[in-house]
């Protein structure tokens, strides 16, 4: 028989009620023509009626793969319902028709899908596929960071330490955008499990600590950043305002006249001046400090003074001050093209008027056209008075700011016997712009200092947590991170070499090094100390050392390290009793709550007591989710079978 004569065939044993004749009749079209999708769906669909389900799901599967292969995702998602109909415990087979789902544009159904994968996956123990998962449904909202989280935690139980990392630090950026620092501490600390030498984790968890108030703990993290980078400008506020906090004030002063130097150093005077008025704040009394601030704060005026603040600038008609308020108002809500319309139109008629004409240098600089704005301020000096080095300033920093060169001086005329020569005009150093914590990622990104440009691209964040241009370099810098090859070359906005003036030239307030302020910052700090080394000895198997480490400590943290060190040791309903006092006095609030709560469930399981096991864990999954999923689950389904 052809083709067709086959298919008549299959529909007549059809219509006599014979299955097996039109499943011979359309297998023997498969052999013709192996591709026909059409008839494969059909055989398949005959052979489930005819208790045949494995071959029926081979059909099925070889229908999906090839309507897939082809685009045809509609079309999949009816096969493949199918297929998860009849095996509703294959992730394989949930993750792929979520996918179709999404490229049909149904992502509500796909969501779905992909959340059942991932918990299939997870009771499997198969934390890394459970985790890809996780990414889709994650991908699919993007606005919801505890989603991610499960991701890391899901990569970290897994083994993947780079990729966990790497997403704990994308949840951070996100909490960061919203404005959340107590959320970007948290995440931080979950990361540096996994990478503890960090200075961007550990700046950010010091961060957090220092808002909460533990600046002791804060402390821990702070004197490890240091040592990588001892003068980071964000360590080193950081640094100062924890020793404020521990009620050391003469570290955090000679820190702060640290954080000054570096500020000067770098260019960045709003920084010194911010620097130095909270030292002041510690030592009133120290004139040679107040010296400096007075200077650093007149530093800060000098560069930040707009034409427009200058007397000269004062509007002398009613015409002009009507220009310039207009001109103002446009400018400050982003109309600036629309001011130097106004302007423009206001200088046809007075185009004298250095009021209008202050206004006109300023939106030109806005507007980027430095030269523009170069010489209409020329115009305005040859009439500046006693306001010529105000202006002259302001030339500078425009010129600084654009990476634009000192004009060449002309020679001096010769002096006539009628008229001795001008004194010339004294020289105004530039005043370079201050080098922003962007520019400086930029700067270190190009230098291969990667890890440099992640804290300077986190400072930057932390000014304005919604600045899409840092983000985006973030990126590209972690993209490139991961696959192990240097991230593409960054170029820093021109920033001119900063000549010597006279605002910067400042004797240290003391002599010999910053190092000596932290080799006694953790004196009071034994407790913590403790706690960690405590937690390596458990880890070891090392019982009775741990113990004797924790004796003393009344933390919950120190209680769940002791109740491990007892159970180690053999004594499982004394291990019990202590955590579960521990506990009972402690706040949900607490850091070690959950991992008391996982330690109790475990002691309860070892005593005997599955559903007292069971409830802890309950309580596990309603007070934070995203705590150690794989283990939880798994722990969650043995217990249910001791329990039945």
């Amino acid at each position: 028989m052809d083709r067709n004569q086959l298919e008549q065939e299959a529909m007549r044993q059809l219509n006599l009620g014979s299955q097996e004749g039109a499943l011979r009749a359309y297998s023997a079209i498969l052999k013709l023509d192996p591709r026909d999708r059409r008839i494969r769906q059909k055989v398949g669909e005959l052979m489930l009626k005819l208790g045949r389900p494995l071959d029926a799901e081979k059909q099925f599967r070889e229908v999906a793969e090839g309507l897939v292969r082809e685009g045809a995702h509609r079309a999949a998602v009816a096969v493949l319902k199918q297929l998860v109909t009849m095996r509703p415990d294959d992730p394989a087979l949930q993750l792929d028709l979520a996918e179709c789902y999404v490229a049909s544009g149904y992502q509500n159904d796909a969501r779905v899908h992909f959340d059942t994968a991932m918990r299939l996956w997870i009771g499997a123990g198969r934390a890394l596929d459970a985790a890809k998962a996780a990414r889709r449904v994650a991908d699919l909202s993007p606005g919801e960071p505890p989603l991610r989280l499960k991701v890391a935690e899901l990569l970290e139980a897994g083994g993947d330490a780079n990729g966990a990392a790497a997403s704990y630090q994308e949840v951070a950026e996100e909490y960061r955008r919203r404005g959340r620092p107590d959320e970007v501490g948290r995440i931080a600390e979950m990361a540096l499990r996994l990478k503890p030498d960090d200075a961007g984790l550990l700046l950010d968890a010091a961060a957090a600590r220092v808002e909460a108030g533990e600046h002791k703990r804060a402390l821990v993290h702070l004197q490890l950043a240091f040592g990588q980078a001892p003068r980071e400008p964000r360590t080193l506020d950081l640094l100062a305002r924890a020793f404020e906090g521990v009620g050391q004030g003469e570290k955090a002063l000679k820190v702060l006249i640290e954080l000054s130097r570096v500020a000067a150093d770098r260019g960045t005077p709003a920084a010194e001046a911010d620097a130095l008025r909270r030292a002041s704040r510690l030592a009133p009394a120290d004139g040679e400090l107040q010296a400096r601030l007075t200077a650093a704060e007149a530093k800060v005026s000098r560069m930040e003074r707009r034409l427009t603040q200058l007397a000269l600038a004062q509007p002398t008609t009613d015409d002009a001050q009507r220009a310039q308020v207009r001109a103002e108002v446009y400018h400050r809500y982003g109309f600036t093209d629309r001011a130097e319309a106004a302007l423009r139109e206001a200088l046809a008629k007075e185009p004298d008027a250095l009021g209008l004409l202050a206004a006109m240098a300023e939106v030109e600089a806005a507007l980027g056209r430095p030269e523009d704005a170069l010489r209409t301020t020329e115009r305005i000096l040859a009439r500046a008075g006693d306001e010529a080095e105000a202006v002259r300033d302001r030339i500078a920093v425009i010129r600084a700011k654009a990476g634009l060169s000192a004009p060449a001086g002309s020679a001096p005329e010769a002096p006539t016997a009628e008229a001795p020569p001008a004194a010339p005009a004294p020289a105004v150093a530039p005043v370079a712009p201050p080098e922003t914590a962007a520019v400086r990622g930029d700067r270190l990104a190009s230098a291969g200092d990667f890890a440099g440009a992640m804290m300077a691209y986190r400072e930057a964040l932390s000014e304005d947590p919604l600045d899409d241009t840092v983000l985006t370099r973030i990126s590209a810098l972690r993209s490139s991170a991961r696959a192990a090859t240097p991230p593409p070359p960054v170029t820093p906005a021109p920033v001119e070499e900063e000549e010597e003036d006279a605002f910067a030239d400042f004797a240290p307030l003391e002599d010999g090094t910053f190092a000596e302020v932290l080799p006694d910052a953790l004196d009071e700090l034994a407790p913590e100390a403790d706690v960690d080394e405590a937690r390596s000895l458990v880890a070891v198997g090392m019982w009775a050392d741990a113990l004797a480490m924790l004796d003393g400590l009344a933390t919950l943290e120190a209680a769940v390290l002791r109740a491990q060190a007892v159970r180690g040791l053999g004594e499982v309903t004394r291990a019990l009793d202590l955590l579960r006092e521990a506990s009972n006095d402690a706040l949900e609030s607490d850091p070690a709550y959950p991992d008391a709560l996982f330690e109790l469930s475990a002691l309860y399981t070892a005593t005997g007591k599955p559903r007292a096991a069971v409830r802890l864990l309950e309580e596990l999954r309603d007070l934070d989710g995203s705590y150690r999923v794989v283990e939880v689950e798994a722990r969650m389904r043995g217990l249910q079978k001791l329990v039945k």
